[in-house]
């Protein structure tokens, strides 16, 4: 289980931007041995790459390996278990193990949420499940999610309305239709207005000129009168239409525009009965704002803008150009073209509110104040506390300014640490490296790569276009486009002659001539011709081939001891194959022999005895006689360890279970067990670490993290990255940019050029 150096480098910047990162690699292939094997619950760890030749695949983050060959135009990222790829022109999904799961046949996808995905195809849209089922069919110009469970459709210019469980609700027959705001929905018909409920029922007919989104269970209407009053869920009018304009309701408030005595045109706020509760103050309120925190912001005209209360006192007397946001018991002020601020304070014993100004206008821009301390600029910009005194600079860039800083901080330098949080080899600018293994680390300089070992020394010089990491001794390099295996002393065991070629794995590596793929022993000579579509590694004797669209398997003396007569296959796993024929799998042992005939629609490898297979789109497990175990309940699941696999509940999300389906505890992980510790999250997206026994060993306090390696994990927090070990004491404190994992008693941290 390792980290490659692209993984590496990405982690790394991903770290350290919000940025949607470009998954492209054009120095580095990616050279760990093949494996066709399950790794739903490390979709997570799953990453699309882009190979030189052009075509996408993916890694698995937490080994390095080649998980899903590189055999697509484009890929996306895995959500739900299902990854969108490109092939040939058409869009489809595959699964964490690579198979096609949903047949090309798009122009265009998403991904998947809540176990559906918009798709479509010319003009038309869509939404399918994660069968390739058409939940919404394929016949619509426009789709859009109004609610959680509720879509939009247009058809001939026409608004209807869908749920998600594919039940039309409302024809297309709206001329508009709104999003849906406190379970109700704005329709239009030719040019009036009416809403309906979530069941698509028509409550108020359309007879308005315009309508506002409900808040607090109320919504403004207009008149063809225009005149405005206030309707309720029901659709009753609880307030006569008599104003002359009309806010939303907030804080229980909201404010009307009446003719006032002496004929002023005045703004009011009234309560949800229709009182009045805050008159014209002084001369007349020109316009005003809803309440936010206890205060409003109204106009007396021209240059005359004030904050009120809900007594309806002018907190801050309406004489100011323009008002800013309370923030932190601050507000900002303008008067004459300067800013300052007033201070407010409220009385829980007087129920009443107050305000000073001890910052005069005198600035020519001003911030809120956030933590005490505001930018405020005359001339340059600078930090002030409460009191307006100048704490620090605070300097302003333009947009050509921003990019450079970005640009310049996604300049990083990597260097190692030891467990202890001392650093071993000090980086330089512009070197890219890994984690080591058997002692070296790839590096790259001016794009070309060489190798470091553990003293900091450049061990073999920066002469390659592209390199591998070193795997029982020998480690792949590419030159002038074709790829051969050097010693860690560099020295050659065979010239760079292959289209491409694999790291050794027990003794083999798995290498390409002519789009076709053979192994290569460690004498440099081929143990097994390069004849086969597509090679995998040897697991328990055998290995996976495929030529054409077959699959089969050999032996290490390359004799088809099973022939390539399967649609799809997975490796040995306990003396059992998963294999594929005909839409169904079932499991074959070395014999060829079928020891669970093809009843299921999706079929893992064997773990601990059990196997999770697919019925009728449910997941349950089988033991080795076919016998079912688990019943057939779960929308996902992961193979057993040690007694205990996650599975997935449409309606309690995931679970651990035992090995005889009695179910522990839920938890939502973000990874499997690494060192006895899960990565878990929690419903506000912290990050934390739960044992085998369901237990919280880690609190959920982090912003991101990573798994356990050598007894420590990379965690982070505002984004700063240190180190904790298993008890979650922080070892190496969180100081770093970026940080990654441990292997060979070093870690990798990075920090970027500021």
């Amino acid at each position: 289980m390792i980290l490659c150096l692209l993984f590496a480098v990405q982690t790394i910047q991903a770290q350290s931007s919000s940025r949607d990162m470009e998954m492209k690699v054009e120095e580095l292939q990616l050279n760990r041995s093949p494996v066709k094997t399950q790794n739903d619950l490390y979709s997570y760890y799953l990453i699309p790459y882009k190979l030189i030749n052009n075509k996408f695949g993916y890694i698995n983050a937490t080994t390095g390996d080649t998980a899903i060959a590189f055999l697509y135009d484009s890929a996306g990222y895995f959500n739900e278990g299902l990854s969108p790829v490109l092939l040939n022109g058409k869009w489809g999904y595959i699964n964490t193990y690579g198979k096609q799961i949903i047949p090309f046949r798009y122009d265009s996808t998403g991904e998947f949420s809540g176990g559906l995905c918009f798709v479509s195809n010319d003009t038309l849209m869509g939404i399918i499940n994660k069968t390739g089922k058409e939940v919404i069919p394929i016949q619509f110009t426009e789709l859009y999610y109004v609610d959680d469970n509720l879509v939009r459709v247009m058809k001939n210019n026409k608004y209807g309305l869908y749920n998600t469980a594919g039940v039309q609700l409302s024809p297309p027959r709206f001329d508009d239709m709104t999003n849906f705001y406190e379970e109700r929905a704005w329709v239009k018909i030719g040019d009036k207005w009416g809403f309906i409920n979530k069941e698509g029922v028509l409550l108020i007919s359309p007879k308005y000129e315009l309508a506002d989104r409900f808040t607090e269970e109320m919504a403004w209407v207009k008149t063809d009168y225009g005149l405005y009053g206030y309707v309720n869920k029901l659709g009753e009018e609880v307030i006569y239409p008599m104003y002359e304009d009309a806010q939303s309701y907030s804080e229980g408030l909201a404010a009307v525009r009446t003719l006032m005595e002496g004929g002023i045109s005045s703004y009011i706020y009234i309560d949800k009965k229709g009182d009045m509760i805050i008159s014209n103050v002084g001369e007349g309120i020109s316009w005003a704002n809803p309440f936010q925190g206890g205060y409003a912001v109204v106009n007396k005209g021209r240059d005359k803008t004030g904050l009120i209360d809900k007594k309806g006192i002018e907190v801050i007397p309406c004489q100011y150009e323009e008002i800013g946001e309370l923030s932190d018991s601050m507000i900002a002020v303008k008067e004459n073209g300067k800013w300052g601020y007033y201070k407010i304070y409220y009385s829980n014993a007087l129920n009443s509110t107050s305000s000073s100004m001890p910052i005069s206008c005198r600035f020519d821009e001003a911030a809120s104040f956030t933590d005490g301390v505001a930018i405020v600029s005359s001339g340059d910009a600078y930090y002030i506390n409460k009191k307006g005194e100048y704490i620090k600079p605070a300097r302003e860039t333009t947009n050509g300014e921003e990019e450079d800083q970005q640009f310049r901080k996604e300049q990083f330098t990597i260097d190692y640490i030891n467990t202890r949080g001392e650093r071993i080899i000090m980086g330089r600018p512009g070197i890219l490296s890994s984690l080591f293994f058997n002692g070296m680390t790839p590096v790259a300089m001016n794009k070309k790569w060489g190798f470091m070992n553990k003293q900091g020394v450049l061990a073999i010089p920066f002469r390659y276009d592209s390199v591998g990491s070193f795997s029982e001794g020998l480690a792949t390099v590419r030159l002038n486009g074709k790829w051969g295996f050097i010693y860690q002393d560099a020295d050659t065991l065979t010239s760079c002659r292959f289209d491409y070629a694999y790291n050794f794995h027990k003794g083999l590596a798995i290498v390409k001539i002519n789009d076709k793929y053979g192994y290569l022993d460690k004498t440099g000579r081929m143990a097994i011709p390069c004849r086969y579509d597509m090679a995998y590694t040897f697991k328990d004797s055998l290995a996976l081939v495929r030529m054409g669209d077959q699959f089969g398997f050999i032996n290490k003396s390359g004799e088809m001891v099973i022939p390539c007569q399967y649609d799809d296959a997975y490796d040995f796993n306990e003396g059992l194959a998963p294999v594929q024929k005909d839409g169904m799998w079932g499991y074959i042992n070395k014999h060829r022999q079928i020891i669970i005939p093809f009843y299921y629609e999706e079929a893992a490898a064997f773990s601990e005895g059990l196997a999770a297979v697919m019925k009728d789109g449910k997941y349950g497990y089988t033991d080795i006689r076919g016998n079912t175990i688990v019943p057939f309940r779960y929308a996902a699941a992961y193979s057993f360890n040690q007694g205990r696999a996650i599975v997935m509940d449409e309606e309690e999300g995931m679970l651990m279970i035992d090995s005889k389906g009695n179910e522990l505890f839920a938890a939502q992980f973000r990874s499997g067990f690494y060192e006895d510790l899960a990565l878990v999250v929690n419903e506000k997206s912290k990050l934390g670490f739960i044992n085998r026994q369901g237990q919280t060993i880690i609190p959920y306090q982090y912003d991101d993290a990573m798994i356990f390696r050598e007894g420590l994990a990379a965690v982070a927090i505002n984004n700063k990255w240190g180190f904790i070990n298993k008890q979650g004491i922080v070892v190496i404190p969180l100081q770093f940019d970026a940080a990654l994992l441990f292997n060979e008693g070093l870690g990798i941290i990075a920090n970027f050029n500021k």
